[in-house]
């Protein structure tokens, strides 16, 4: 059959309709997509916008830190330089001491201010293009203690800081708290680590450090090191009438006013004119032991340990004289030729000797109870927590080794184990009674050990401190005070200890003839930040 239009083909309208579908499906997945990435990108840029201002932020504090650090570096700085140009010890008059006193007693810092050169508060302020920092160090005291003829003051130092940036309104602040100990007047000796008592110009005071080989082995506690200090006038007392009044336990106004027959009776010997015989002498007091008195030279003095006994030995000639004390038992025994006496009571500690001592150093107890010297190895010769004080109006020789129980030396660097000892060595070079200049000093022996370990502070009148032999090394715990310093091309290791002066720890000892001030430690002791 013939139409005149086509037949509609089954389905077609139905085909239409699933492409017109497919493509809207297409559609709508594209604008899914478009916005899955929209979205992504968006919180991949808020992310990054995120990560740039924590970024910044972390940079603007770390900036912050630097300047907070930067300002309390500053501030410790001034103080460091300020400590270290100032001349110390620094010789004052006695009525520039009593007045600083009287200010420290009142609380004052003046003395501080004197010492270092400064006046508080001190206050710097410094800009590096969009960095600012500032400080304050105050001044203030903390404690102070006085004991016979010089006292120490404790200064606290705190340092307040901020640092801040230019475009922002925040700051960082930081305090760090720094200690000063100040001694002022006729101080210890022993609180000078290297003092050399000789006026030099600075040119002959840059060659004695450059022509002496002297290490100054520095500790951890303390921030400003350790350095050779000059002086030019006397510190070095010529006189030992103190040390003679504690020893003997009298009062003596000029040693010369002491009689031979005054002498004699202080030391129990029979009433005479006739001068002291040369021997070894335990003083006796109302109230137990004084110090020992030696008459004449010494050829041999040795230090040992038995048990917990502290053990002295003298011998002059064919006579020895043996000395042993417990201070933890109370009981001391004394052998002379005369025979042998026991107390309960200890010794003040304190040994005198009119004349020299030819050989000095460390050595054991043998089986019998002899003393012997030893020289080829180190043996602990000191009690520990022991005060023992050597004053001998000639030259004293070092042929040995004297450290206390419980030291160790671990690459050059002393370590104690338990409380630690004083030993003070002083040689006058100056008659005990008349104060008429002899042959004095210290000498390290040419025949002691190659690698001499000495714990003790030693003070050289006279001729001064002189090293003999060749290719030593003289390790010192403690401290040196002489009138010349001859090393003969030796080494000296030198690592500072003092005990606080004033104290149970400190040993007596000389002080300055006269009056100075000496900053003796600036350490800090905490650092905050906010």
């Amino acid at each position: 059959m013939d139409y005149q239009f086509s037949p509609k083909t089954s389905g077609s309208f139905f085909l239409e309709h699933k492409k017109n579908k497919r493509n809207g499906t297409v559609l709508i997945v594209t604008i899914f997509l478009f916005l899955a990435f929209s979205t992504l990108a968006l919180g991949l840029i808020f992310i990054s916008q995120v990560y740039l201002q924590v970024g910044g932020y972390e940079k603007n504090s770390s900036r912050l830190d630097y300047c907070s650090e930067n300002a309390i570096k500053e501030a410790f700085h001034h103080l460091a330089a300020a400590v270290g140009s100032a001349p110390s010890p620094a010789v004052i008059s006695e009525e520039r001491y009593l007045e600083l006193r009287d200010d420290v007693r009142g609380v004052g810092n003046r003395l501080m201010e004197e010492a270092a050169g400064i006046h508080f508060p001190v206050e710097i302020r410094t800009q590096e293009e969009s960095l600012l920092w500032q400080s304050r160090m105050d001044c203030r005291l903390e404690k102070a203690a006085e004991s016979d003829g010089f006292f120490l003051a404790v200064y606290e130092l705190p340092i307040q800081a901020e640092g801040r940036l230019r475009s922002l309104p925040f700051r960082r602040p930081a305090s760090l708290e720094v200690r000063a100990h100040i001694l002022a007047g006729h101080i210890p000796l022993s609180a000078l680590p290297f003092m050399l008592n000789k006026a030099l110009d600075p040119e002959e005071r840059r060659e004695f450090v450059e022509e002496n080989d002297i290490t100054f082995v520095p500790s951890s506690r303390e921030i400003l090191p350790s350095q050779v200090s000059f002086a030019g006038e006397p510190l070095i007392p010529e006189s030992s009438a103190p040390l003679l009044e504690k020893a003997l336990d009298i009062e003596i106004f000029r040693p010369q006013d002491i009689t031979a027959a005054k002498l004699r009776t202080i030391l129990g010997l029979e009433e005479s004119q006739e001068p002291v015989p040369e021997g070894v002498y335990l003083i006796r007091t109302d109230l137990g032991l004084g110090g020992v008195y030696v008459e004449g030279d010494i050829q041999e003095m040795v230090a040992a340990i038995e048990g917990n006994y502290q053990v002295i030995s003298f011998r002059s000639g064919e006579n020895v004289w043996v000395l042993r004390y417990s201070p933890s038992e109370s009981k001391t025994s004394f052998l002379s030729p005369q025979g042998e006496e026991t107390f309960d009571f200890v010794p003040l500690g304190l040994i005198i000797i009119s004349g020299e001592v030819l050989s000095l150093g460390g050595g054991i107890v043998e089986a019998g109870g002899q003393v012997r010297l030893v020289t080829d190895r180190e043996v602990p010769s000191i009690l520990p927590g022991a005060k023992l004080t050597l004053v001998a109006s000639g030259k004293i020789t070092i042929t040995s080794h004297l450290v206390q129980q419980g030291l160790s030396w671990q690459e050059g660097i002393p370590y104690v184990k338990g409380k630690q000892s004083q030993l003070v060595i002083f040689s006058t070079g100056r008659d005990l009674w008349t104060e008429a200049a002899i042959e004095g000093g210290l000498v390290i022996s040419a025949g002691a050990p190659q690698d001499l370990k000495v714990q003790a502070a030693l003070t050289a009148g006279g001729e001064g401190l002189k090293v003999e032999g060749l290719d030593k090394t003289l390790r010192i715990l403690g401290s040196i005070q002489t009138t010349a310093y001859s090393s003969s091309g030796n080494q000296l290791s030198l690592t500072p200890w003092t005990p606080r002066p004033g104290t149970e720890e400190s040993a007596i000892g000389p002080q300055t003839a006269q009056p100075v001030l000496f900053i003796a430690r600036v350490a800090a002791s905490q650092w905050k930040e906010y």
